[in-house]
This record gives C-alpha cells, structure tokens and sequence, in this order.
C-alpha cells in the first residue's frame, strides 16, 4: 500500500509542477525548495524574513494574474468592436453583391 501511494505521489509530482509554473508559481516553489533544504540552517534563524519573501514572491505572482485578467477584460470590447466592423463589413459586400447580381463576395481585409 505505500508502494502504491509513493508510485502515485511520483506521477502526480509533475503534474503539480506543470500546474506551478503555468500559474507563475515556479520561482516561489523553486525558493520554498530550497529554503527547506539547502539554507535550512539560515530559515531557522530568520524566518520571519524568510517566509516575508516567501509570501511576497507569491503576492506578485498573485499581482500577475490580477494584471493579466485586467488586460483580457480590457481587450474584450476591443475585440467585440472589431468583430462587430467585420460583420457589418461582410454585410454590406453581400447587399452590394445582390444589387449589382454577382454571386461571388470579396472576403479581403476580413
């Protein structure tokens, strides 16, 4: 049985890195890492230090999204706009098309 959970532990392990650095979070993991290992003697000293950096390291990562879901929202009418013009673009070529008898529409600048 712990065969089976440290076999499934070792499959889900890069999985959860994956997941860590597509949310940004690769420094602050990579940081906690080695905080725990390699400077353990130095956290146990300063560790309200440690764990500021820690958490400020995580707060930008968290400023990074809110920053990144500000610009898609902001993009979003932008992009709705510019669909809109597309469509009214096609519309009257297609009017024009049927007023003059042509069956084929030009599609440049689409």
């Amino acid at each position: 049985m712990t065969l089976f959970i440290f076999g499934f532990g070792l499959v889900l392990l890069p999985i959860l890195f994956r997941l860590a650095l597509k949310l940004r979070l690769g420094i602050p993991m990579l940081y906690a890492i080695l905080i725990l290992t390699v400077f353990h003697g130095w956290y146990q000293a300063h560790t309200a230090l440690a764990d500021g950096i820690f958490f400020a390291m995580v707060g930008l990562a968290a400023l990074s999204w809110v920053v990144t879901l500000l610009r898609r929202l902001w993009d979003l009418p932008e992009d709705w706009r510019e669909e809109r013009a597309m469509a009214d673009l096609l519309a009257y070529r297609v009017r024009q098309a049927r007023a003059t008898g042509e069956y084929a529409i030009g599609t440049e600048g689409l």
